[in-house]
């Protein structure tokens, strides 16, 4: 079994809801167990503070916080929350967190919290740049490259390079995002209902959005005569639009359909035609009608992360596709640690740990591209790909292109 230890901002965060943590919309039940730890009630077990290392910066949740909330307070970027919930793994459940847990801030961020508690005028927290070319690289964090001035990169630029193979991405980015497939894609197997139905139903309401969450029981669609099997795990998959390629004009050429995964459930018990199980992971709230298929197993690919292009380097001249697809949809700027989908895969020679430059074409035709970073590739598909940008020079949007390293 996955343990999923974190969950893609799109499917979770736009709105944050006060006392418990981020999610578009709370998680349908919170944890059931609840104990005391000093002075206030928490489903969790936070470690002690003194274990901590010397001169750790922290925080005390209070009432109306979320990670949404608070990645926005000291980060100013509300979609960097996984990175507090990275340093607090005692936090199980994104969907809630609970007035006097303490969390642990990193170091990259301990100015910023200062700041904040003393009201002081401290470095300003880190923020996706979007324009290098008015932000000096000094002021981002990083050494500026060799050849670097006032922010263009004319060398190889260091900001995306590794010295050694790292992860390129986390169990969540692969087992809580999703993928563009085949839009008739078989999945005869889904969630039906649930165990405690009675409890979710409100008779007077015109329509029912009932859905649940880690811990649910729920009867499924389909048994043992459609493959599922007692004591497997299944994916649980919701369809998504229909995605096409931009700039595709009157006649939008189709790429696929965004499935999106949503959690794990085990299956307890099945015959031929029903089975019941119980949800182990929840990435977002599932619903009645979510379909379940095999639990793929997904290492996360290990490589060194290239250079960016220089700016007199030339085009790799290998297969050139776009981005189709990414974590917050088409009016979100896109930068480090997002995920995206290209319209590229398995069938264009891409297999994960594969790099790809992303470009935006010159408003100048005959002009050269504009470099804005690189994604790293976590999981193919045959026409598609799902990566993660791991250097940016630039911020990117969907509708932007790639190019095979």
């Amino acid at each position: 079994m996955v343990s999923v230890r974190r969950v893609v901002p799109v499917l979770l965060l736009v709105v944050a809801f006060p006392l418990f943590g981020a999610a578009k919309k709370s998680s349908s039940h919170p944890p059931r167990e609840l104990h005391r730890v000093g002075d206030h009630w928490t489903a969790y077990n936070p470690p002690d503070a003194a274990t901590w290392p010397a001169g750790s910066k922290t925080y005390t949740i209070k009432a109306g916080d979320t990670l949404w909330g608070l990645a926005q307070q000291f980060f100013k970027n509300a979609y960097m929350w996984p990175q507090l919930w990275e340093s607090n793994t005692w936090i199980t459940d994104a969907h809630w967190i609970y007035p006097g847990d303490v969390l642990l801030i990193d170091a990259e961020t301990a100015q910023s919290i200062a700041a904040v508690s003393t009201g002081g005028t401290g470095a300003t927290a880190p923020a996706l740049v979007t324009d290098t070319t008015t932000v000096p690289a000094t002021e981002q964090g990083v050494t500026p490259a060799a050849g670097a001035r006032d922010g263009f990169v004319t060398a190889a630029d260091p900001m995306g390079g590794s010295r050694s193979p790292i992860p390129l991405g986390a169990e969540a980015d692969v087992y809580c995002y999703g993928y563009i497939g085949d839009p008739r894609e078989p999945m005869p197997n889904s969630v039906m209902a649930w165990e405690d139905a009675e409890m979710r139903y409100d008779r007077g309401a015109m329509t029912q959005d009932i859905s649940g969450g880690t811990g649910d029981l729920v009867l499924l669609s389909g048994g043992a005569s459609s493959g599922l099997v007692a004591g497997e795990t299944y994916i649980v998959v919701e369809s998504g639009d229909m995605v096409t390629r931009p700039g595709s004009g009157k006649h939008p050429e189709v790429v696929g359909r965004q499935y999106l995964y949503c959690g794990q459930i085990r299956v307890l018990c099945a015959d031929d035609h029903q089975a019941r199980g119980i949800i182990t992971q929840s990435c977002t709230d599932i619903h009645i009608g979510a379909r379940l298929k095999p639990l793929p197993q997904i290492p996360i690919p290990l490589a060194r992360v290239p250079n960016m292009p220089a700016f007199c380097d030339s085009s790799s001249g290998k297969r050139r596709g776009y981005i189709v697809g990414a974590q917050g949809g088409w009016d979100t700027a896109l930068g480090e640690g997002l995920l995206v989908e290209v319209n590229l895969g398995q069938a264009d020679q891409i297999q994960p740990g594969d790099f790809l430059t992303v470009y935006r074409e010159n408003y100048q035709p005959g002009q050269p591209y504009q470099v804005l970073g690189e994604v790293g590739i976590l999981t193919t598909n045959t026409h598609t790909a799902t990566g993660k940008i791991v250097a940016m020079r630039y911020s990117m949007e969907i509708g932007d292109r790639v190019e095979i390293r």
